[in-house]
């Protein structure tokens, strides 16, 4: 099964972060706003695009989702934006900050910087700080590409982590990451 490895960077200001509401109430919010996303199809190369929603969406949706896995650092987020904004629906859902979180959540952190960090993978970068405040408008052509090669690396490193945290990893926990990130991206009652 093809790995689909996946990160979007969004508008975020002071009070509008996921930091101060609830992913569901930031990524259905008026507010919302895709800047850019990355994406990578196991080892090939990161393709990262811009643009408005719809042309973001046909982006992304230009691969069949239903026979592949999809992965991100923190799926609850991007597996929101791409359910509930664009109805994707993949064979199984990958979530390297649900595998790290049972043995490295207090040692080491959560954080995709503190992870690749501490396994040497390589360093995140600071691009989001600058990006406080801007809609995608708001970047100069320069700021735009320097934000979309830091969201680059966020792809490769979540890959990256997610090839060492997989080694030895339980593949009936691999089951219950995807029904725990399914149910909240594709509730049914």
């Amino acid at each position: 099964m093809d790995i689909v490895t996946i990160d979007f960077e969004t508008y975020y200001d002071k009070l509008y972060s996921l930091s101060k509401i609830t992913t569901e109430e930031y990524v259905r919010s008026q507010q919302f706003e895709i800047i850019g996303v990355g994406i990578k199809v196991n080892n090939d190369p990161v393709e990262t695009f811009t643009g408005d929603f719809e042309t973001t969406k046909q982006f992304v949706r230009s691969l069949d989702y239903s026979d592949k896995a999809i992965l991100c650092h923190n799926t609850a987020f991007d597996g929101a934006i791409l359910s509930w904004k664009m109805g994707i629906k993949p064979k199984l859902w990958l979530d390297t900050l649900s595998m790290a979180r049972p043995e490295y959540k207090v040692t080491v952190g959560g954080s995709l910087a503190a992870l690749t960090s501490y396994f040497n993978l390589g360093a995140k970068g600071t691009e989001v700080v600058q990006a406080l405040g801007k809609h995608r408008w708001d970047f100069t052509p320069q700021e735009l590409a320097a934000y979309m090669a830091y969201c680059a690396n966020d792809v490769e490193l979540t890959y990256a982590l997610f090839k060492r945290l997989r080694k030895g990893f339980p593949v009936q926990e691999i089951m219950v990451i995807d029904q725990t990130i399914r149910m909240y991206t594709e509730p049914k009652i």
